[in-house]
Parts: structure tokens; sequence; C-alpha cells
């Protein structure tokens, strides 16, 4: 029997995903008003911020992105920040004066399962923890790397 589509997603469902996932989900609004659900991995705080709004009668959002931010203290190398976003996939980092930003978008507006939702918060999960070795200089493997 083929798993039911998913089209939208609100933030209780996603609250439901992440602590069926073993996470924490704080729900949350950010200055405009939207909600953000707060979670971790690993030690690493990261914010679900929902994207686009379905068109009624759809209730929830079309598409999220699981974001992270890391404060640097001096100068990050922009070519750090490139060679991330050229042997990674998935998700991209971004250097402000003083922050790292790291983000994936997940759309699930063409029809998505749950075990679809699932593993990109997996990949998420894996995503963070090569981050955080990639921070430290160390050579991180895994299917996030470029083909």
């Amino acid at each position: 029997m083929a798993e039911a589509q998913i089209i939208s997603v609100t933030p209780e469902r996603l609250g439901e995903l992440l602590m069926s996932a073993g996470y924490r989900a704080e729900h949350r609004q950010d200055a405009n008003g939207l909600p953000v659900i707060a979670s971790a991995t690993g030690g690493i705080s990261f914010n679900i911020r929902l994207g686009n709004r379905a068109t009624p009668p759809a209730e929830g959002f079309l598409d999220f992105t699981y974001i992270t931010v890391i404060k640097i203290d001096g100068p990050f190398p922009l070519e750090r920040v490139n060679e991330w976003n050229r042997t990674k996939r998935f998700a991209r980092v971004h250097r402000t004066d003083d922050f790292l930003v790291v983000d994936m978008d997940v759309i699930a507006a063409a029809g998505v399962t749950e075990r679809h939702l699932r593993a990109g918060l997996e990949l998420w999960d894996r995503l963070l923890q090569e981050l955080v070795a990639w921070l430290r200089g160390e050579a991180p493997g895994g299917a996030a790397n470029a083909a």
C-alpha cells in the first residue's frame, strides 16, 4: 500500500516528526508572527522556518527551511565557505560579519511522503555533524559530499 502524499505541512506535523525521531520541538513565532520550530542535534541548535502558505482549501505550508546560525570569532575565510558549497550538496553555508548561516530547503508542494520528510531530517542531522568536523578542519566523508 502506497504512503499518503503530503502536499503541505503544519508546524504541529513537523513538531511530531521531530519528536518521533527523538528531537525536541519547541514552537515559537518569528518577528513577523510566522511559526518557527526550535530544536537541536549533537549540541547544535537549529530552527525550522516555514515558507509559503498553502492555497485553501489546503492548510499549512508548501515548504520549509532547516537553518542554523553559528557565531564565529574573527574573520572566517570566504574560501572555506566556497569549499563547503562546492563539495557538499543540499545545505549551503553563508557568511555574515560574525556568523555562519547554514540552511537546507525542503519542498512538499508537489507531494511527498512521511518517509521523505524523515529522510530530509536525517540528512540535515548528518550535514550538521559533518559541518562540525569541517569547522574543526577534519575531512568529513559521506553521502552528502558531491559525487
